[in-house]
């Protein structure tokens, strides 16, 4: 089942991925991302003017200390040598000047403006305009940091491809931004998840179960048992303890070695039949999971059966 949202492409971001002297590393357009658009790039020189886009973004600095001035319209300028694990956060909405003369390379992450709101209105009961973002400028902020280690990570290693990994990601870092860096941000009570109702997780489960060949979302989830994204990563992890793409995962992996161990099967068509988008996805899991690769674990299974 489809998100709502389509790809998140780099028509509705600044574009930065694309300008001449900079060099692009690694893309999420391309592997169809949909809550997030992120991109690991190293920039040239930059004085541009950054007309409004409706998504906030943010970057991270990832090497080459570098003095950087930005100025969001409206708002006094703001200088200072950022460098590695720093962070820059931009509101949506915002025309902003940036200015620097060295070559860092950068983290760029846009979150799209629907997921934000969707977390204003779970945390806070409000319309995202009394929840805005606060421009923030070479800050550190632990759990954004290990947000953006993960996009990073995603790009680089080949779980890209996990629609439903960088969902839960995008789910997070909105929730965090609503709670830490907005208007609305205070001091944060704990509050006990309130579980989700009994014949919504059978519903739930069985809809994984049937669905796992397809495009399992966060959005696909929710909607199915009629609650906000949001409130299941979270109230899913009370109840299961795993978040719902550990879940998803391990539910592959275990449907994949049913169908090494019980049928001559292609391990790329045991791939698509379990739901990973390639023979290279389902090896990257299947590695980190079961500790030998898809055709190693059938080769293993096939020794261990006793000889007539």
């Amino acid at each position: 089942m489809a998100s709502a949202d389509p790809v998140f492409s780099v028509r509705e971001t600044h574009g930065r991925v694309y300008r001449p002297g900079n060099r692009l590393i690694a893309h999420s357009q391309d592997v169809g991302w949909r809550s997030i658009h992120a991109a690991i790039i190293e920039e040239g020189p930059f004085h541009a003017t950054e007309s409004a886009v409706p998504h906030p973004s943010l970057i991270y600095h990832l090497s080459r200390p570098t003095e950087v001035t930005r100025r969001i319209e409206g708002t006094r300028g703001e200088k200072a040598l950022i460098g590695p694990r720093r962070l820059c956060l931009t509101p949506g909405e915002a025309t902003t000047s940036w200015q620097h003369s060295g070559h860092p390379e950068i983290l760029q992450v846009y979150l799209r403006r629907s997921i934000y709101q969707s977390a204003v209105s779970e945390i806070y009961g409000c319309d995202v305009s009394a929840a805005e973002l606060v421009p923030r400028f070479a800050i550190h902020d632990p759990l954004l940091e290990q947000l953006a280690i993960a996009i990073t990570g995603a790009l680089h290693d080949g779980t890209a491809e996990d629609g439903l990994y960088i969902d839960a990601i995008a789910h997070m870092m909105a929730a965090h931004l609503a709670r830490a860096h907005s208007t609305r941000s205070r001091p944060v009570r704990t509050v006990p998840v309130k579980p989700i109702a009994g014949w919504k997780m059978r519903r739930l489960v069985d809809f994984i179960e049937e669905n796992l060949d397809s495009d399992l979302t966060l959005h696909a989830m929710a909607a199915e048992v009629e609650i906000s994204p949001l409130y299941l990563a979270r109230a899913f992890k009370a109840a299961v303890g795993q978040s719902p793409h550990q879940y998803v995962l391990g539910r592959r992996i275990e449907r994949a070695r049913e169908l090494l161990r019980n049928t001559s099967m292609p391990v790329v068509d045991v791939a698509m039949a379990v739901g990973f988008s390639s023979q290279s996805h389902l090896s990257h899991w299947f590695l980190r999971q079961v500790g030998v690769s898809p055709a190693a674990y059938r080769r293993q299974d096939r020794l261990s059966e006793p000889r007539p």
